[in-house]
This record gives structure tokens, C-alpha cells and sequence, in this order.
């Protein structure tokens, strides 16, 4: 049975005829126009539905997330119709991969239907020491100033303050979110017992200022099969050099595809 009405975090409903449906988490400070591009880029089968976080963009007006559980638990909530309903993945960049990550983990727990893969961009394993700011560690100047250091601000935001004063409340409650990663519900990293019985594929940029890749590696010790891929660009690769990242994340969602049901009307 398909869900009436669109859900609020997707801003419509997902289509009933996708053979796999594959949730887009958002970067701290970011929103769900960072994947506007990727309905073309994905393999014919997969729909790409961006999560919105609210407090951003199509959901301004709406209190922020400032914990992970909190999170986690509300994107739970909401998409688990959707989650039951067809096969699905999960794509995380940055804080978004903490969120994709501990929301499969969640789903797995709770005896829901289980994602077909999690890819993980940019983002070093919880355990590993922060490398995104503290929340409330900087002003905010030094907080621009940092974000800009590592790619992830335009620098033409340190001359407008008004537009410091709407974005930075926003990046330091994300920033709470990240910092608040053990109330998210994920496994015990030193207990191979509770890794996650999912494949887990996660992508580093080779010029990322602010995570490397043995960060993301150390991923490998949540995940019962885990995969790992350095790909040209910073931070933001997916955007700033997407041709030989969605060579590489495409060849897994064929994968993915090509071992679930055929599609209907597909000979025998």
C-alpha cells in the first residue's frame, strides 16, 4: 500500500513503481538541494528522495534537530511506511552519513525492513577523534572562518552578515547533532557481534581538508561487509568532481539492482 500523502522530510511521495528507493542524507549546514542533480545521474530503477531536515530550506519555519537520537528516531518515524514498502539504501554525506547510518542500524533493531546497502561520503567513523568543529567551541567569525578553511563555506559569506546570522545557528545545532553521536543507538565498534549484517560502502575525497580516509576506513569496524573507495575531489566530491564518483557508487546500485526481483513485465 503506498503512503497518501507526502511525507514532510520528503516534500512528495515517492513513486510506487521505483525498484529501489534510495534516501539522501544531508551535510551539517546543508540541505536536501545539495542531491538536486542526482535523479539523472542514478541508474534507470532508482529514485532518489532527499531528506530534509527541518530548519532548512522547505522547512525554515520548523524547529531544528540538536540531538542524533532525537533525529534518528523522528526520520525512524516517519519513513518507516517507506522503508517497509520496497527495497531501499541509504546515501549519508558527512553529518548525513552518521544519520544514514544510525537510521539503518535503528531499522535492523527494531526488526524493520533492512536497507540493501549504506554508503557513507566523507565522514570519519564516530569513534575516531571529531574532526568537525566543536558546536560552541568557536564564535562566530572563527566558526566562518573554519568552515571556509575546509571547503565547506563559501568564502563570500565572511562579508555578509546577514548571511552568517541565518546560516551559522543552523550548522551549530547540526554540529550538536554530530557531537551527540553515541545517543544515536549505533554499534559497539570494539564488539564484532553488533556490526551491521548490511554491505557498507564508504567514499573519501583524496583532497578532503577535514576528514581522511583511514577516518572513514575505521567505518569497516560497524559493518559485517564493508567496502571502501578514494575518489578525486574535496569534502564535497560528489559536487566537485562527480564523474568518477557516480562511476563508482553507479556500479553498486547496479549491483544492488540487479539482485533484487525483476522488474514487473520483465520476460522470464
Amino acid at each position: 500500500m503506498t503512503t497518501s500523502a507526502p511525507v514532510s522530510c520528503l516534500g512528495r511521495t515517492p513513486r510506487a513503481d521505483a525498484r529501489l528507493r534510495l534516501f539522501c542524507f544531508h551535510h551539517a549546514g546543508g540541505g536536501a538541494s545539495f542531491y538536486a542533480s542526482w535523479a539523472g545521474r542514478v541508474p534507470p530503477g532508482v529514485e532518489v528522495l532527499p531528506v530534509q531536515l527541518p530548519g532548512r530550506e522547505a522547512r525554515f519555519r520548523e524547529p531544528r534537530f540538536s540531538d542524533a537520537g532525537e533525529a534518528v528516531s523522528a526520520l525512524g518515524r516517519e519513513l518507516a511506511p517507506l522503508l517497509d514498502e520496497r527495497p531501499w539504501a541509504a546515501y549519508g554525506h558527512s553529518m548525513g552519513a552518521l544519520l544514514a547510518f544510525a537510521l539503518a542500524a535503528a531499522r535492523l533493531r527494531e526488526g524493520g525492513r533492512g536497507p540493501e546497502a549504506v554508503f557513507l561520503g566523507a565522514y570519519a567513523a564516530p569513534h575516531r577523534t571529531p574532526t568537525l568543529p566543536a558546536p560552541d567551541r568557536y564564535g562566530d567569525a572563527e566558526l566562518a572562518r573554519a568552515l571556509v578553511g575546509f571547503g565547506g563555506l563559501d568564502p563570500r559569506f565572511l562579508d555578509r552578515d546577514d548571511w552568517l546570522r541565518a546560516l551559522l545557528p543552523i550548522v551549530r545545532d547540526d554540529l550538536r547533532i554530530c557531537a551527540s553521536h553515541r545517543r544515536a543507538g549505533l554499534p559497539d565498534p570494539d564488539d564484532e557481534r553488533t556490526r551491521l549484517p548490511v554491505r557498507v560502502e564508504a567514499f573519501a575525497g583524496t583532497d578532503d581538508r577535514l576528514v581522511d580516509p583511514a577516518g572513514v576506513r575505521a567505518w569497516g569496524r560497524y559493518a559485517r561487509d564493508f567496502r571502501m573507495a578514494c575518489v578525486p575531489g574535496g569534502h564535497f566530491f560528489p559536487r566537485e568532481a562527480p564523474v568518477p564518483f557516480f562511476d563508482r557508487f553507479n556500479g553498486s546500485l547496479h549491483r544492488i539492482l540487479a539482485a533484487l526481483d525483476p522488474p514487473p513485465g520483465a520476460r522470464s
